[in-house]
Order: C-alpha cells, then sequence, then structure tokens
C-alpha cells in the first residue's frame, strides 16, 4: 500500500508509542467537525460503538480527553475509596505504576510481583486472593509495555472470580486492536486503552469500559468521588450538547478510521496479522543471533498458544559492549528508524508490531535487516541471512492477507 511505503521513506518510530500515523488516517484527520453539534454527537456514538466491537463488550466505553495515563486516574479515583485494598498485580513498570496511583487516592495496594522475565503466574494469584479475599478491586496489565510481556487475563479472571468479588480492572494499552481482548466473557469490570497505541492515531483519548459491577461500585460508595472531570457518576447523567465536555475531534477522526479499517477487515484477522507479524520478527532476531528479554528457556515457543510474548511489542537487551546511542546513530543516519533506548527498562529496547504500518512484510524484513547490519557494523556477530530467511519464510507461509500475497508469488 501507498501508506507503507511512503512510512519506510522517512524517520519512522520502531517502538510502541506514539504510533506513527499512516497516510489514510492523516487524512482523516483533516476533516473539519463542528464539536457542538448534533452531527459530531452521532458520529461520536458511532465510534463508541466501534469501539464496543473491538473490546468485545456491550458494556458503555467512555472517552476521556488526555494519554492513557488519565485512565488510571480515573478508574482508581471512581472504583477505590480511601482504605479500600486493592491487589495490584506486576512484573514490569506500568504494573509497578497502579499501586502508586492506588496510594495517591488513598487506598490500600497488595502488590504482588512476578519476576518481569516472566509472565504473572496465575496460581499464585489464587495463593494471594485465597487469603485476601476481601480486596475491593484486582489490577493486571494484559501486555507489559515494559518487557513485553503478555499476561494470561482469561485464567487471572477465573481464579479473580472464583476466590473473590473484586472488581476486575485490565490494562489494555497496547494490546487493543491487534490482540483480542475479549472483555464481556472474561468479566473485565473495568478495561482501558488509548489512542496511541494499536488504534494508530496521535495521544489524546484514553477509552474506559465500565461493567454494570463498575457502575454499581461507583453508584454506592460511602465517600465522595475526588474532582469533577474525572466522575464517571456525572458522566452518567444526560447533559446538553454545549455542556458536553469537548472531545478533540481530529484524533476522533484519527481513531475512527483506524476502527474502520479493522472492523472491515475483521478483528480476528487484524489481531492475526499481528501474531504472524510478531512471530516473524521475533523468530528473525533470535536465528539471527540476539536474544530476548523474556525468559525464553522457560517458554514452550513463538508459535505457542501460551508464549511469553505478545505479539505487539518485542523487548531486547542491547548486546554486550553495545552503547544504545550507537545504534541509535547508526539506525537513524543509515535507515532513518528510530530505536531508542527503554526509559523504564534499562540496558534494553522495544520494537513495536502495532497496527497496519508495522505489522507490514516490508517493514519486518526492513527492521530485521537494518538492526543486523547496524550490529554488524558495531562488532556484534550476526547470522543476517538466516535471520532474514527465518522471517521471510513465516511470512511467506501465513501470507493470507490482502498486502501480504506478493511475497507468495
Amino acid at each position: 500500500m501507498s501508506s507503507n511505503n511512503s512510512f519506510l521513506d522517512r524517520y519512522a518510530n520502531t517502538g510502541t508509542g506514539l504510533s506513527d500515523t499512516d497516510i489514510r488516517t492523516l487524512r482523516a484527520m483533516t476533516r473539519r467537525f463542528n464539536l457542538h453539534t448534533k452531527e459530531f454527537h452521532y458520529y461520536w456514538d458511532e465510534t463508541k460503538e466501534m469501539l464496543q466491537r473491538v473490546f468485545q463488550t456491550g458494556n458503555r466505553v467512555v472517552g476521556v480527553t488526555g494519554s492513557i495515563r488519565v485512565a488510571f486516574d480515573v478508574i482508581i479515583s471512581n472504583a477505590i475509596e480511601p482504605g479500600d485494598k486493592v491487589l495490584t498485580l506486576t512484573n514490569g513498570y506500568w504494573g509497578d505504576y497502579f499501586p502508586r496511583v492506588v496510594k495517591s487516592y488513598l487506598g490500600e495496594p497488595i502488590v504482588y510481583s512476578e519476576d518481569p522475565r516472566l509472565p504473572i503466574d496465575p496460581e499464585k494469584v489464587r495463593d494471594v486472593l485465597s487469603k485476601n479475599s476481601d480486596v475491593k478491586a484486582v489490577t493486571v496489565m494484559h501486555v507489559e509495555t515494559d518487557t513485553g510481556i503478555v499476561n494470561r487475563i482469561s485464567r487471572i479472571s477465573e481464579i479473580v472470580r472464583r476466590y473473590s468479588n473484586a472488581l476486575y480492572i485490565v490494562d489494555c494499552a497496547t494490546s487493543l486492536g491487534g490482540m483480542e481482548v475479549k472483555v464481556d466473557e472474561l468479566g473485565i469490570d473495568f478495561c482501558f486503552s488509548g489512542s496511541h497505541k494499536c488504534l494508530g492515531a496521535p495521544a489524546g483519548l484514553a477509552f474506559i469500559t465500565v461493567s454494570e459491577r463498575g457502575w454499581d461500585a461507583i453508584r454506592n460508595r460511602r465517600t465522595p468521588i475526588f474532582g469533577m472531570y474525572g466522575n464517571l457518576a456525572s458522566w452518567n447523567e444526560p447533559l446538553p450538547l454545549e455542556c458536553e465536555p469537548p472531545m478533540p475531534a481530529q484524533v476522533v477522526h484519527a481513531v475512527r478510521s483506524t476502527l474502520e479499517w479493522i472492523l472491515s477487515r475483521g478483528l480476528k484477522e487484524v489481531c492475526r496479522m499481528h501474531e504472524v507479524a510478531a512471530e516473524a520478527l521475533r523468530c528473525g532476531l533470535i536465528e539471527m543471533g540476539l536474544e530476548l528479554y523474556p525468559d525464553c528457556s522457560r517458554c514452550e515457543g513463538c508459535a505457542s498458544p501460551d508464549k511469553f510474548c505478545s505479539d505487539v511489542v518485542t523487548t531486547l537487551p542491547y548486546p554486550q559492549g553495545v552503547k544504545p546511542e550507537s545504534l541509535e546513530r547508526i539506525m537513524g543516519e543509515r535507515f532513518n528508524l528510530s530505536v531508542l533506548a527503554s526509559p523504564y527498562r534499562p540496558g534494553c529496547f522495544q520494537l513495536g508490531t502495532i497496527n497496519e504500518l508495522q505489522t507490514s512484510p516490508d517493514y519486518i524484513l526492513k527492521l530485521i535487516t537494518t538492526l543486523g547490519l547496524a550490529f554488524s557494523e558495531l562488532g556484534v556477530k550476526i547470522k543476517l541471512d538466516k535471520g532474514i530467511r527465518t522471517a521471510h519464510d513465516i511470512l511467506v507461509s501465513k501470507a493470507q492477507y490482502h498486502h501480504w500475497k506478493k511475497l507468495a508469488k
């Protein structure tokens, strides 16, 4: 597609966000819209209905202006009261962020920390919950963006329901639109994401789904909710159009464009596209001689449904002797690709496979090739041909998508 070709010709972000915005989405953002009209509100309501289909829920979707971080505050400030216990499950930076937010609203976090190179062990969660069945909520990351690990939110959901009456809060910041998130099937009470990951738009909107149990928790509070804008109880009241919190119209257009693309091709197919792209990238890098950050010795393999790595982000440690700034310089100056050191995981960098741009076969093969050339220049022993061939073979064998078929010819 032309959008992919232009993407490859400019200085592109290889990480997980802010995601690069394709030409189709940029064009959508040029549309003008008066926010204070019925037409825009119908348009916004339709967009939220599309989001429900991607979240796979009948629950109401609330859009809040701000980055994904605002969703942490909105959910915790609404669902948690002073003194409430919250079990926070963490295996990385963003999992660690939850107890900080809980404390800021005077809740009492009970932190279960897993080795960041491993997914959270559901059986250990069961052990913790059996001793703390009075927790008000359980929080978990679907994908820990910091490490690239995917957590088994389905199994954790079963344990939460069996051993407690806790609200189930899931961060799907990086995964929504690239991996299936079955909110209703898993009984997720608060699920959230945002515009600038797999939805391929600029930052500016956070999306929160709230179950009926979630609304009950808000309605039945003993204490008032701090603040006004983030008070979901007030959002549940009908307001005249001129009093609705204004949405960033251009971001709404951008998200709408990506949602239309996802739904026109089918959510399962788009998620499968991310899965295959991530598998090709990981296997190519491993065969080239690089190591992944997750503990691969304990994983069933990159193609396993129980693999440790997510389909949207892969984290790697820098090879011994390689300085982050050296890799950044070569990738930027020679190949127009931005590869930056992780701000949250010292000694590592992340590679994203999010949205249509980063999942195209041209991009995957270019990324493996350029990384191999850069590391070779920096003195790392690299089997470049083997890495490229491995990735190519995976892409060809699974080239069932409209913009992949040329590989099989």
